[in-house]
């Protein structure tokens, strides 16, 4: 979010510009459309600039619209993003809180900033480290819980901690290919969460818990799971429904439904309706990245690789460089794809570009995906040489880091 000197620098430079808001819209949609991409309908694009000058929402996404409409650049327009700097190797400030006989305010501050700097990390280095480190001071600050040696006053605030942290540790534990241990921190989330009645973390371990479903085999699990949000009572955000119809449409796409594919516009007319006040915090990763990927997910699901190719290719030109480990997960997603069609100039660039991330992310479900890419080569017949020698030294890569 921008802070108030940046919510300044956005509308000086409109005023600067001598444009009304109107112009700016219209600018910002061509611009849009020359990114080959979809701007979203005016009465939307209305209200996210509206909370962006305001500095409610900060314009992520949009920031390369922004800067060509204005011609000035993102710092200019308060607009730089300090997480495009790629953040140095973890610190103390990876390292879990010391344990406290008694929870008070200082310690609960500590167990936030903690959540919070697991969540930057694993966007860095990938939950293999850090998801061993993560449980046991979830176990610690679930036995304190347990106990009730805390201020009372802080029962629903530690409650809500807990089942933060467990949703993050089981992301962790998925990212890592611990599925027991996911399924057991999903668990544990629903439980901390109901108690604190916070129903934005409770929404998004639904999700997660949809998703490991699938991945799992089990697209039964992963429908019912998206059904549940859909189907209830409560009345989604546009990004909130675009999220939960994402679940349902990969699901029946793990089921070898066909009728998945035709979700994906509802999905993207949601999308673009852009975000509301009333979204949760973390709904900023649902972006045109996760989108492109799931759409291609499912089309390989139902055998369509040739169609996915492309989705997975925005996949990765729409991932920020500084976020490492989406950057590494979905160029192996690309790389797993471009295999399978044989593409084979493709697939040399590709694991050009992985080889490089492999020393620095520690992730093994997407060292997983990369191996079985390998095998797959293996079994084909007719490579070219150079793409054996790129496999060959990929594979290395991959033995050295497990060593």
């Amino acid at each position: 979010m921008t802070d108030q000197g940046d919510e300044t620098k956005l509308r000086r430079a409109r005023r600067a510009a001598g444009m009304s808001q109107g112009e700016v819209h219209r600018k910002l949609a061509e611009a849009r459309r020359r990114r080959n991409k979809m701007p979203p309908k005016l009465a939307s694009l209305k209200r996210q600039y509206t909370a962006w000058e305001s500095g409610r929402v900060k314009p992520t996404d949009w920031r390369e619209e922004l800067c060509e409409v204005f011609g000035l650049p993102a710092a200019a327009l308060g607009l730089a993003d300090t997480a495009e700097t790629p953040p140095a190797a973890p610190t103390s400030s990876g390292i879990p809180p010391e344990q406290r006989e008694f929870g008070d305010d200082e310690y609960l501050h500590s167990v936030r900033g903690y959540i919070q700097n697991l969540v930057s990390l694993d966007n860095r280095f990938g939950g293999d480290d850090l998801v061993r480190m993560s449980y046991r001071f979830f176990q610690s600050l679930h036995e304190l819980i347990g106990s009730g040696r805390y201020d009372q006053r802080l029962e629903r605030d530690f409650n809500a901690a807990a089942g933060e942290l467990a949703e993050v540790v089981g992301w962790l534990a998925y990212d890592a290919e611990k599925h027991q241990r996911v399924r057991e921190m999903n668990h544990e989330s629903l439980y901390y969460t109901r108690l604190a009645g916070d129903r934005s973390i409770e929404l998004l371990t639904i999700q997660n818990a949809s998703m490991h479903a699938g991945a799992m085999g089990r697209p039964g699990e992963a429908l019912q799971l998206a059904r549940s949000v859909l189907e209830g009572r409560e009345a989604l955000t546009p990004r909130l429904r675009a999220l939960f119809l994402t679940r349902k449409a990969r699901a029946l796409a793990q089921a070898g439904d066909e009728s998945a594919i035709s979700l994906f516009g509802e999905i993207k007319s949601l999308y673009l309706d852009g975000v509301a006040d009333s979204d949760p915090p973390w709904a900023w990763w649902i972006d045109e990245r996760e989108l492109a990927w799931h759409e291609a997910m499912a089309k390989r699901d139902l055998q369509q690789s040739g169609l996915a190719i492309a989705e997975f290719e925005h996949s990765v030109e729409a991932t920020a460089p500084s976020e490492t480990r989406s950057q590494y997960l979905h160029r192996a997603y690309l790389l797993q794809a471009q295999v399978e069609l044989g593409s084979w100039a493709d697939v040399e660039q590709t694991v050009k570009s992985i080889i490089p991330l492999v020393k620095q992310v520690a992730s093994t479900r997407t060292a997983v995906i990369l191996r079985n890419a390998i095998a797959k080569v293996a079994t084909r017949t007719k490579v070219p040489d150079s793409i054996a020698t790129s496999i060959a030294q990929l594979s290395i890569a991959l033995d050295t880091t497990d060593l």
